[in-house]
C-alpha cells in the first residue's frame, strides 16, 4: 500500500513537471516563432533598403555620366579643356552661376576676343581696353579664354559694382555678363583657389572620362534606335494587313 502511495505521488509530481515542461516548450516555440518573424521582417527591410540604395546609386551614377557628357560637348563648343571647364563650373556653382550661364558667357568671350583682335575700334575692343586687358599676347596671338577670364577677374575684383561694370561685363560676355559678375568679383586668385578646391574634392573631370561618358551615352542612343528599328520594320510589315 505504501508503495502504491509513493508511485501515486511520483505520478502527481511527474505529471505536474510534464505539464510545466509542455507549457515551457510551447512558450519557447512561441518566442522562437516571434523571433523568426522579427528576423524575417528585418531581413525584408534590409533587402528593400539595399534595393533602394542600389536604385539611388544608379540614378546618381547616370546623372554624373550625363554631366560628364555635357562637359565633353560644351568643351568642344567653347574651346575650353574639360579639366578647366569642370573647375570653372565648380567656382560658378559657388557663386550661384549656372553652368548654362557660364558656358554662354565663355562662348561670347571667345567671340569678343576674336572681334577685338580683328577690329580695334569694336565695342569688344573698347571694353577690353577699359579694363586694361588684351585679348592677344605680345606676339599678336589670341590668348586662351581661361587666361583672359582670369585677367578680367583680376580687374573686376577692384571695380565698384554699378552700371559701368555691368555694361563692360555684358560687352565682353554678352547677356550672361551680368550673371557672371559674382564669379568674376572673386578675382584671379579667387578663381585659382576655387579650382584648387575642386581638384581637392575630386570634382575636376578628365578629358578621357568625359569622352568615355559621351561615348557611353551615344551607345545608349544607338541601342535605343536599334530597338526602335525592330518596331519600325514590324509596323511596316503589319500596316498593309491592318
Amino acid at each position: 500500500m505504501a508503495g502504491d502511495a509513493v508511485v501515486g505521488a511520483l505520478r502527481v509530481v511527474l505529471g505536474a513537471d510534464t505539464a510545466d515542461l509542455d507549457k515551457g516548450l510551447k512558450s519557447s516555440q512561441s518566442n522562437v516563432a516571434a523571433f523568426g518573424a522579427s528576423v524575417g521582417t528585418a531581413m525584408a527591410a534590409a533587402a528593400a533598403a539595399v534595393v533602394a540604395a542600389g536604385a539611388a546609386i544608379g540614378v546618381v551614377l547616370k546623372r554624373t555620366i550625363n554631366d560628364f557628357d555635357t562637359l565633353a560637348k560644351t568643351s568642344q563648343k567653347i574651346g575650353v579643356p574639360v579639366e578647366q571647364l569642370s573647375a570653372l563650373a565648380y567656382a560658378a556653382d559657388l557663386s550661384d552661376v549656372s553652368f548654362e550661364q557660364l558656358s554662354k558667357g565663355v562662348a561670347k568671350l571667345n567671340k569678343a576676343m576674336v572681334e577685338a583682335a580683328a577690329k580695334p575700334t569694336s565695342e569688344a575692343a573698347n571694353a577690353f581696353r577699359a579694363l586694361g586687358v588684351s585679348a592677344t599676347d605680345s606676339g599678336g596671338r589670341l590668348k586662351s579664354s581661361q587666361t583672359v577670364m582670369e585677367e578680367i577677374a583680376g580687374k573686376f575684383e577692384g571695380l565698384k559694382d554699378g552700371a559701368g561694370k555691368t555694361a563692360v561685363a555684358m560687352a565682353i560676355f554678352g547677356k550672361a555678363g551680368a550673371d557672371l559678375i559674382p564669379l568674376l568679383n572673386g578675382g584671379k586668385d579667387g578663381l585659382k583657389e576655387m579650382a584648387d578646391e575642386a581638384a581637392t574634392f575630386g570634382a575636376v573631370v578628365s578629358t578621357k572620362a568625359a569622352k568615355e561618358a559621351e561615348n557611353f551615352n551615344d551607345n545608349l542612343t544607338r541601342l535605343g534606335y536599334a530597338v526602335k528599328g525592330v518596331f519600325v520594320q514590324a509596323a511596316s510589315q503589319l500596316l498593309p494587313i491592318l
